[in-house]
């Protein structure tokens, strides 16, 4: 009996040493998207577990100058971003983000994106308009409204550049969501319906671990504090009003890093199966739509005689985490590129490929926080600023 049961544990052994083997060399060969999601891993105790043992770059080292006490305002994405800060910003007369008032009088560049191009959970000087401001030399009023698709960017861009004298426009397609942010922005008839998109914020008393902006009482919020927010979960975990991810419960720190453990040794494995699914982009039938966007946007800049104007096409972490250039999801991904920039170059904007540029990087990865698949980092938005302006001046 205990012979049986040895030879059945040297089996089970040498059987698991092959099975991690062969993961191994999947991740080495395919590498893939780590299944955090699918293990149910919760995105601020990852950030956090991620960032203990890292070591800060202080090239980066967050400046609070820009921050203004009673002023600025601050939003608690470094729980699940840095692990360092949260991002700080003073509005503007219309709400966005750290722009001169004067600028919407007289500036040279006007841009807009989503939450990329606001270089979301990035504070200033390192956010993506400051790096570009300063290699270029121009000055730059960014609308960008955080989140939302091309049809909100189009209104905005619509509404508060009516009496803005510019010479160049920059227009960031973030592959990661556009596409679906513009499927409910058609649903909610964007395009018709007369409403005002200002980003004033006006509630100034918010709970201070929501996700939505509040007033910055003072600097010290500025850096993450998981203890504060460990200690803010244990006591009102029950409440139904506050943000459910900030609910969540946080599992013992061993789970976690074995869950984190093998997500990541399965992400190889999870690459593979997606060369026997057949999926396709879910959003086809929107590039009729898209171009209507695109149409109507460039029939405004021409009215402002704007002739120079861009489409910056951003990738998603998807596309660089892929060895494999040739992987089915990266295909995917390529062919909404090039109908991006057949659109586009149709109606005359001249198309920047970052998605390229990022992925022919020695370490692509690089300029995600913690390689998490995430916003870009300080350093993603340094290289960003550097590859368009060389595009572009």
């Amino acid at each position: 009996m205990k012979n049986i049961i040895f030879k059945n544990l040297i089996i089970f052994i040498i059987s698991l040493f092959f099975i991690i083997i062969f993961l191994e060399v999947l991740n080495l060969v395919l590498s893939g998207v780590p299944i955090y999601d699918k293990l149910g891993i919760n995105r601020f105790q990852l950030t956090y577990i991620k960032s203990k043992n890292t070591k800060i770059n202080n090239n980066f080292f967050p400046r609070n100058e820009n921050s203004i006490i009673n002023k600025s305002y601050i939003e608690n994405c470094g729980y699940q971003e840095s692990g360092i800060y949260h991002q700080t910003f003073t509005p503007d007369l219309n709400g966005f983000w750290n722009n001169d008032n004067k600028l919407y009088k007289n500036t040279d560049i006007v841009m807009i994106g989503d939450s990329f191009g606001m270089s979301s959970c990035v504070n200033s000087p390192y956010d993506f308009r400051s790096q570009l401001e300063k290699k270029s030399k121009k000055k730059i009023l960014n609308l960008s409204p955080g989140s939302g698709g091309p049809l909100k960017q189009l209104r905005v861009i619509e509404e508060f550049t009516k009496d803005t004298n510019f010479e160049y426009f920059i227009w960031f397609y973030y592959e990661g969501n556009d596409e679906i942010d513009l499927s409910r922005e058609i649903a909610k008839n964007f395009f018709g319906k007369e409403m005002s998109f200002s980003r004033k914020v006006t509630d100034k008393n918010i709970h201070p671990f929501s996700t939505q902006y509040r007033i910055l009482a003072s600097k010290d919020e500025i850096f993450v504090d998981y203890k504060k927010l460990l200690k803010w979960i244990d006591q009102f975990q029950n409440i139904k009003k506050i943000d459910k991810d900030y609910a969540k419960k946080w599992d013992s720190e061993i789970l976690v890093r074995s869950k984190i453990f093998l997500a990541e040794r399965l992400r190889g494995l999870n690459s593979l199966i997606k060369y026997f699914n057949n999926e396709k982009r879910s959003t086809d039938i929107l590039e009729k739509e898209y171009e209507a966007v695109v149409k109507r946007m460039n029939i405004y800049l021409n009215s402002k005689e704007i002739t120079k104007k861009y489409i910056c096409y951003l990738p998603k972490y998807t596309r660089l985490v892929h060895k494999k250039k040739n992987h089915p999801e990266v295909r995917r991904l390529n062919e909404l590129k090039d109908t991006i920039k057949v659109i586009g170059e149709k109606y005359g904007f001249e198309f920047i490929d970052a998605a390229k540029f990022f992925h022919n990087r020695k370490n692509p990865l690089d300029i995600f926080p913690y390689q998490l698949p995430n916003h870009y980092n300080e350093n993603g938005y340094k290289i960003l600023a550097e590859y368009v302006n060389k595009s572009i001046f």
